[in-house]
């Protein structure tokens, strides 16, 4: 995970229309897009369907994990809409995806709460190269080839890291419910064909920041069968409700269940 620029929105929008003017556009409207946030299945399975999305998220703080990939997990449906290839040749159009950059900030749909606004600007305030501007503005690499004329792939990005959940968590300020925080994840993925350089259109995605709203039964270690709520597939700490159990005062989530 390395840092970036956060997109500078109107300074960009003149920057574009200048360099439109010389060269090929990094991002044309409509040509490199993320569709949606797909819904994870059985398993983790993350597949291409339109009817299997997610409109928006909720992290449970309590349930992040150390040593996990990331406190919450985005899977962006990328699509290539340049126009297909004609010909038995080589698809010029297609698109080889490189990395996603993702900015976290405030909602425009509330505000964040004291505590964590002022880590926030902390955080937006460092600089630029460092860890703490980091866990803000930074860029992951993922690899896909997207063929032209609507060739599609899904992927995952992390969209809120660990260290941050933790930050967040040690302002005491995140109550237990689900609408006691929100932000905005905003994502764009880059690439490129044989001829240019491509950044997608942003999504914006957003995510409600909870400390407890996910758990659901919680017994004594261990459960004599299976949990009703077995949590999310991908990442204990998002979107899913999920059963615990207490062993020594601690919360294992989901439970152990006796003669596993």
């Amino acid at each position: 995970m390395t840092t970036h620029e956060p997109p500078a929105r109107a300074a960009l929008a003149v920057f574009v229309l200048v360099a439109c003017g010389f060269a090929a556009c990094g991002r044309i409207p409509g040509q490199f897009e993320i569709v949606q946030n797909q819904q994870p299945s059985g398993g983790c399975a993350i597949d291409t369907s339109e009817t299997l999305y997610r409109g928006d998220g909720t992290l449970d703080l309590q349930l992040v994990q150390a040593g996990g990939r990331s406190a919450y997990l985005m899977f962006p449906l990328v699509r290539n809409n340049l126009p297909a290839s004609s010909g038995d040749g080589p698809d010029a159009n297609q698109i080889q995806m490189h990395s996603f950059a993702v900015d976290i900030g405030p909602s425009e749909f509330g505000a964040l709460p004291p505590n964590v606004a002022m880590l926030f600007d902390s955080l937006t305030k460092a600089q630029r190269d460092s860890a703490d501007y980091a866990l803000l503005h930074y860029s992951v690499p993922w690899s896909a080839t997207l063929g032209s004329g609507g060739g599609s792939a899904a992927t995952l990005v992390g969209a809120f890291p660990i260290d941050l959940a933790r930050r967040v968590a040690a302002t005491g300020d995140v109550g237990g419910a689900r609408t006691s925080m929100i932000v905005n994840a905003h994502v764009r993925a880059f690439g490129s064909t044989d001829t240019q350089d491509l950044e997608s259109d942003p999504f914006d995605f957003p995510i409600y920041v909870c400390s407890g709203c996910l758990v659901g039964n919680v017994l004594t270690c261990p459960y004599m069968s299976e949990p009703a709520n077995t949590g999310n597939p991908c990442n204990v700490a998002q979107d899913n409700f999920v059963d615990c159990c207490s062993l020594n005062g601690a919360l294992l989530c989901p439970p152990i269940v006796s003669g596993q």
